[in-house]
Formats: C-alpha cells, sequence, structure tokens
C-alpha cells in the first residue's frame, strides 16, 4: 500500500493555473485573427464552437500533458480536478465580462475532465518509468 495521498494539491493548483493562463493566453491571441474567419465560414455558433474546442485542446489537453509529464509519480487526477478548478475559474472569468452560462460550464466542466485526464496519460506515457512509480507500485 502506498503512502501517497489521494490527491496533491500541489500539482493540481500548478496545473489549474496553468491551465487557467493558456486558456487566456490562447482565446486572446487567436480571438482577432482566427475567430472571425470561423465565424464567416460556419456561422456564428459553429464557428464560437470549433474556436472554443481549440482553446480548450490547447489549453486542457496541453495543461494535463504537462503536468502529467512533470510531476513525479502517477499524477492522473491531479490534473483531471486542476482541469474542472480550471473551468471555475475561467466561468468566472468570463462571468465578469457577461459572457456566463451554466450549462456551458457543466460541458466546459465535463469536455476539460476529459481532455486533462487525455493530456495526463499522455504525459505520463512521455515521462516513462521513474523510481517514484515503482515505489508506488510497490516494486521498489
Amino acid at each position: 500500500m502506498s503512502d501517497r495521498p489521494s490527491l496533491d494539491f500541489k500539482w493540481t493548483i500548478i496545473g489549474a493555473a496553468v491551465i487557467v493562463a493558456l486558456n487566456q493566453v490562447l482565446s486572446l491571441a487567436l480571438a482577432s485573427s482566427l475567430l472571425p474567419s470561423l465565424i464567416e465560414g460556419l456561422g456564428a455558433m459553429g464557428g464560437l464552437v470549433v474556436f472554443a474546442i481549440i482553446v480548450a485542446l490547447g489549453s486542457f489537453f496541453v495543461g494535463g500533458l504537462l503536468v502529467g509529464w512533470l510531476s513525479p509519480g502517477e499524477t492522473l487526477a491531479e490534473p483531471a480536478v486542476a482541469c474542472v478548478v480550471a473551468v471555475v475559474v475561467n466561468g468566472l472569468l468570463a462571468g465578469l465580462s457577461g459572457a456566463q452560462n451554466l450549462l456551458g460550464l457543466v460541458l466546459a466542466a465535463a469536455i476539460g475532465f476529459g481532455l486533462g485526464l487525455l493530456g495526463a496519460k499522455v504525459g505520463e506515457r512521455i515521462q516513462g518509468d521513474t523510481t517514484e512509480k515503482m515505489r508506488e507500485r510497490g516494486e521498489l
């Protein structure tokens, strides 16, 4: 049995901060160049949905991948929980601008959780087997 706590709050906080930062930077960087052409080609709703998917892949998946890759040991829960925290923070930031929708937040949390978990799994594979992981499995 491992002495490791069920959730490492340090990596959860780091992950949430990275994901929120990536989300804000990507949204600002891509909005003026990509969003108008998406809206023109796909209509208002379609363009906004595709833009949100691109930003989500860039922030939630990449954020989960980074935390899964850089954190020691098995860390799949931390990036996934960090994604849900990031959705809440991004929702609060969007609420300040008047663009908040409860259904959108729930869907974003579910999608963010999934992308974060997928990114964490990829990050863990990139990281490979470490001494910390072997200790957690009881192999050392």
